[in-house]
């Protein structure tokens, strides 16, 4: 791997002459989680990539045990005192670099070694290939928190389906990688000593195909498919905007950093 970029705080960013990239997610200490500044990293990465007529896929993976934990703590106790036009202009900053990179025109593999929430849900149901390890835990936790996955839901509705997206959002369960692979989140899963060989095998196919046709054919299926456009996404931030002005999310976000049961939880 050559042309590696260490400008990056929250990010490792590498491409190769053979023609792919590679995004690592870089906090393993936050368990990966979308802060802002993650978040302006990997869109400053998908600008470049997008002029980059070399590339033919880009891999995104992460460091430590964590794929990707969703939203950021910091970001989260800020939002209890923000207003609303601060919380929905926050909310675009995720919400605008999952729809670039849903509509990003090379194909785009995720890595998933770790555990993925929320967020890393997300980034998930963007790419188009999702190999993950078999011991993995996923889940959309939100509700527990009074809130909801609302600019990821798009995406994550688009991947695995209304039913299966009602019984995640609502039970906020943890579910593993044959789940996964059941809904159409994630493609297969692989012991962790055979992921890398499993990427190549997938990826290999991009090195015989023609780079522009394989660009026009994933752009056929999403003009084909239901379209995630402006107003979709504006639809997703107010109503993230609209649940953060509900009192369950001030008391569950405020009963997680004091490791407390939310007022919503009757004892048995």
């Amino acid at each position: 791997m050559t042309g590696v970029k260490s400008e990056y705080k929250t990010i490792i960013f590498k491409k190769d002459i053979s023609g792919f990239a590679e995004i690592i997610l870089n906090q393993p200490d936050r368990h990966n989680a979308l802060s802002p500044l993650m978040i302006e990293e990997l869109n400053i990465t998908f600008d470049s990539l997008i002029k980059d007529n070399n590339i033919r896929f880009v891999i995104i993976s992460a460091k430590g045990k964590s794929f990707c934990a969703g939203g950021d703590l910091d970001w989260m106790k800020e939002q209890i005192n923000s207003d609303r036009k601060t919380r929905i202009k926050e909310a675009y900053k995720l919400a605008n670099i999952l729809n670039k990179m849903y509509n990003f025109p090379k194909p785009l593999v995720a890595k998933v070694e770790g555990n993925a929430f929320g967020g890393g849900i997300g980034i998930m149901s963007v790419c188009d290939i999702v190999i993950s390890t078999e011991n993995v835990k996923m889940a959309l936790t939100e509700t527990r928190l009074g809130l909801i996955p609302a600019t990821i839901s798009p995406y994550v509705i688009s991947k695995i389906g209304a039913n299966n997206s009602i019984d995640l959002f609502t039970s906020a369960r943890v579910f593993n990688p044959e789940e996964a692979k059941s809904f159409g989140l994630i493609k297969s899963f692989v012991d962790k000593t055979k992921i890398d060989e499993e990427i190549k095998k997938e990826v290999n196919v991009f090195y015989l195909n023609a780079p522009n046709a394989v660009s026009a054919s994933k752009k056929l299926v999403r003009d084909l498919s239901p379209k995630i456009d402006e107003a979709i996404i504006n639809f997703s931030v107010e109503a993230l905007a609209d649940v953060w002005e509900n009192p369950e999310a001030i008391e569950g976000i405020n009963a997680f950093f004091e490791k407390r049961n939310p007022n919503w939880i009757m004892e048995k």
